[in-house]
């Protein structure tokens, strides 16, 4: 059986005619199988609540943060919310795991696959992507659908769509990197590479990208050479003077041309 990024109703409340997201016989043969349950909460643009009591955070996607503790909200947000409550809220729901399955606060970690009334399914991690309600995160752990979900989200950065159309979401340049937000995409052409044990570096400077590439990165052929464009995405660490992203995992870097 197939299944869509997006069920009917979903395709419907958003008007963008998007296709069918086949996966083979076995739409979910990259993940392990897990819970089920209604849906009956939506905490914010990336964390529900089913009807059981367990409490889940969408996994490999990060959608913006609501405020805590005085903070306000980071810009789209509500709007993260209002997509995901739009979808998911109601709807019967498996979740799948491809990686660490719980996360600090005992949340599961998972891939949620929900029914539209129809009995169609359909991926709402893929959904936040293609909506541009939240951004591609991975983990060394939990990374297994991070192909799929950059392509989807880059699909939606060049239309613009959601949090894409606000500038402070923008992909950073190498010059632009004052008051990023904590996770950050920045954009540059690779200085230099070395190759260093364990996780790598991404050392960020006007002159380029100089980027002490972990064992992780090698083992899956990334073509990282001087003057190659490369997005690496993560948090900003300026503790010691430099500025630099710590990468654990090869999902935090593509190769842009």
């Amino acid at each position: 059986m197939g299944i869509s990024v997006f069920g009917r109703t979903t395709r419907r409340s958003f008007g963008l005619g998007l296709a069918a997201f086949v996966a083979g016989c076995s739409p979910q043969s990259d993940l392990t199988e897990g819970e089920q349950g209604r849906i009956a909460r939506i905490t914010d643009g990336d964390v529900l609540g089913l009807d059981t009591g367990l409490k889940v955070r969408l996994a490999e996607i990060e959608a913006p943060a609501p405020g805590y503790d005085g903070r306000p909200d980071e810009p789209f947000a509500p709007k993260a919310r209002d997509i995901l409550k739009s979808a998911a809220l109601g709807r019967s729901a498996r979740l799948w795991y491809g990686g660490l399955s719980r996360d600090d606060y005992e949340r599961a970690l998972a891939h949620v696959i929900a029914l539209d009334e129809t009995g169609t399914e359909f991926w709402l991690n893929g959904l936040m992507v293609k909506q541009g309600a939240a951004r591609v995160r991975t983990w060394p752990d939990n990374s297994r659908r991070a192909g799929r979900l950059l392509a989807i989200e880059a699909e939606a950065r060049t239309a613009k769509r959601g949090l894409w159309s606000l500038d402070h979401w923008r992909i950073r340049q190498l010059d632009d990197l004052a008051d990023p937000p904590s996770f950050v995409i920045v954009e540059g052409r690779i200085a230099q590479v070395s190759r260093i044990p364990g996780d790598g570096e991404a050392h960020l400077s006007p002159s380029g990208i100089h980027l002490k590439a972990g064992e992780r990165l090698g083992e899956f052929g990334l073509e990282l050479k001087s003057d190659k464009l490369i997005r690496v995405r993560g948090r900003i660490d300026t503790r010691d003077g430099s500025t630099k992203i710590r990468v654990t995992h090869w999902a935090q870097v593509e190769v842009a041309g």
